[in-house]
């Protein structure tokens, strides 16, 4: 009975492995882009108005430093609630 269960536990171990080996092939991101990322509609925008005081002080930014990030919002006036 013991040399069953070490069996059958070998054989899910050897399955487990066969199948993690194959996950990187499975994994492809045909998506990425080929090219550096640019912002579309860039801003210069404070530090300290897009990031947490954890985030500068990871970052090392002072909360003036000039960040540029982009601009999503939309034309024209505003339908949605905002705070």
């Amino acid at each position: 009975m013991k040399n069953l269960a070490a069996l059958v536990g070998a054989l899910v171990l050897a399955a487990g492995a066969a199948q993690a080996a194959g996950l990187n092939e499975t994994n492809r991101h045909n998506d990425m882009p080929d090219a550096p990322v640019t912002a579309q509609n860039p801003v210069q925008v404070k530090a300290g108005h897009v990031l947490s005081g954890k985030e500068l002080a990871r970052r090392g930014l002072s909360a003036d430093a000039q960040l540029t990030v982009s601009d999503f919002s939309a034309p024209g006036p505003r339908s949605t609630y905002t705070r």
